[in-house]
């Protein structure tokens, strides 16, 4: 009897500890719930609200630098570009610090950690938007309907989508956002999802460039041309060129008959993405945005005129989290800014353009 009852009790033992174990697992699992994640974590601190001492801070640049391949001219400018790393680092730790849902939107290392406010306006922040205005008039708001559009959609999962791409330092956002616009609705319309090229677009708009262009115009002379060339046979350059067009064939079923804007209401650009992927513009000069890493972007930083549009990109579908709806939205940043390439940003009901203007100056390509 005492034998069986000392192996009982070292049954019990052995069944509580684990019970102890997988509640403390589950435990830290919830404390850690929602905390972003990143390489630099150790340096920054498990919510990234940590500043590094000096040589912490150091060495974090230097790990930074490897990862992105940063190579200098020479050591002033090196010296230059750490102190603009340290400027936005530290906007990192302060920014993280205030944040108020383990959902709101983090800012990070990305890759424009040495880029200062200055140069990524003149760089990046080239969307013209003077004749924005023409795809509907402020006065003409409309709502649209549409007949039970889904309750969540990713056009990745269906294959209109191409992989993110990146536009260097050629401000030409406005070719990769008419790009990808054509790419979802001719893979929708065709079923096969072919990667075409923004550099003859850059070279052959005659108003489009590395410093700007408008997504209307670059569709409309896809339309005219009759289609558009792939990248592989028409690659990127990052800077213009001569028109080639002439020379290099369109891709099969690349052409599109017409050019539209989606009216000013988050309705008209829930529909308009139930259908397809849709090009907008956003206003996007901000640290918040230009070092955003994940969560939900809700651009308090913005201002409110919806004509002050800064960047194009592609809205590819949306979802919600914790009853909080966002749209998913591709950027041509490459795959080290934002969630590899994408953005989540805030359907904001209260605002009649939504967050940094994104329902304002929305454009589709229209394909029979």
């Amino acid at each position: 009897m005492r034998i069986s009852y000392t192996s009982n009790r070292f049954r019990f033992f052995i069944v509580f500890t684990a019970c102890l174990c997988i509640y403390f697992a589950i435990q830290k699992n919830k404390t850690h719930e929602n905390i972003p994640t990143s390489k630099y974590t150790s340096f920054l601190g498990p919510k990234l609200d940590k500043l590094p001492n000096k040589d912490g801070t150091k060495k974090l640049f230097e790990v930074w630098k490897k990862d992105h391949g940063r190579v200098y001219n020479d050591q002033q400018e090196m010296e230059k570009k750490f102190k603009i790393f340290v400027s936005n680092l530290k906007y990192i730790v302060e920014t993280n610090a205030k944040r108020d849902s383990p959902h709101s939107s983090v800012v990070g290392l990305n890759n424009f950690a040495d880029v200062s406010s200055t140069e990524f306006r003149e760089k990046y922040m080239t969307l013209k938007t003077v004749a924005m205005d023409i795809l509907n008039d402020d006065d003409d708001v409309k709502d649209v309907t549409c007949s039970d559009p889904p309750s969540t959609l990713d056009w990745r999962s269906r294959g209109a989508v191409t992989s993110v791409k990146d536009q260097g330092l050629c401000g030409c956002c406005w070719a990769f956002s008419s790009v990808a616009a054509i790419e979802g609705i001719v893979a929708i319309k065709t079923g096969t999802l072919i990667s075409l090229s923004e550099q003859e677009l850059l070279d052959c708009v005659p108003d489009g460039d590395c410093d700007g262009g408008l997504v209307p115009d670059g569709l409309t002379w896809v339309q005219r041309h009759r289609g558009v060339a792939s990248r592989a046979d028409y690659p990127y350059m990052a800077r213009k060129g001569d028109c080639r067009a002439s020379e290099i064939q369109n891709s099969a079923n690349s052409n599109i008959d017409s050019e539209e804007g989606v009216p000013r209401s988050d309705r008209a650009l829930l529909c308009a993405v139930a259908k397809q992927p849709v090009s907008v513009g956003i206003y996007a000069d901000s640290p918040s945005f230009k070092l955003y890493t994940n969560g939900i972007f809700r651009g308090e930083d913005c201002p409110l005129d919806p004509k002050n549009v800064t960047h194009g990109m592609l809205i590819v579908g949306y979802n919600s989290l914790n009853g909080e709806d966002y749209w998913i939205v591709k950027n041509s940043h490459a795959t080290t800014w934002g969630i590899q390439g994408y953005m989540w940003i805030k359907r904001d009901y209260s605002k009649p353009y939504g967050v940094c203007g994104i329902n304002g100056h929305a454009s589709i390509p229209n394909k029979n």
